[in-house]
């Protein structure tokens, strides 16, 4: 189910364009303006899009479909947590420099755990409204 609708691979993918545009914004010292941090919601809709199409396209039901963009959204910000952790290791940055006021993280562990959370659970909420857009779309109709 999730490799014939590329689940993995876009979680993949989803991964490496949130990485790389993060990166940009912290190497250019523009990681701390939220409205470009907002950005990463097209990137997650534009993968999001591609795979459920996929699954659509499959026949896939409204169940399976629920499961394959969670579990997309799943890896590409699981591994983007990971990244986020490995990365504020490897530049030995203090914390204060990447913690809001909103997060209570003292550590890269706990910062990074929050942010997963907070992407997953906002994620989840964009995959039940891209869901009501392919409802009744039937295959032949998706290009």
């Amino acid at each position: 189910m999730l490799q014939r609708s590329h689940a993995i691979r876009n979680g993949i993918i989803l991964f490496l364009l949130l990485g790389f545009y993060f990166l940009i914004l912290d190497l250019i010292g523009l990681a701390d303006n939220v409205y470009l941090r907002l950005v990463n919601y097209i990137f997650i809709i534009g993968i999001l899009k591609l795979t459920i199409k996929t699954a659509v396209k499959n026949g896939e039901n409204y169940l399976r479909k629920l499961i394959i963009g969670i579990a997309t959204v799943t890896i590409g910000i699981g591994l983007g947590a990971i990244g986020l952790f490995i990365y504020l290791n490897g530049i030995d940055a203090p914390i204060e420099d990447y913690v809001e006021g909103l997060i209570p993280a003292d550590t890269y562990a706990g910062l990074s755990f929050a942010l997963f959370i907070e992407a997953l659970s906002s994620s989840i909420i964009i995959v039940f409204i891209m869901l009501q857009f392919y409802k009744n779309e039937q295959t032949e109709k998706i290009k």
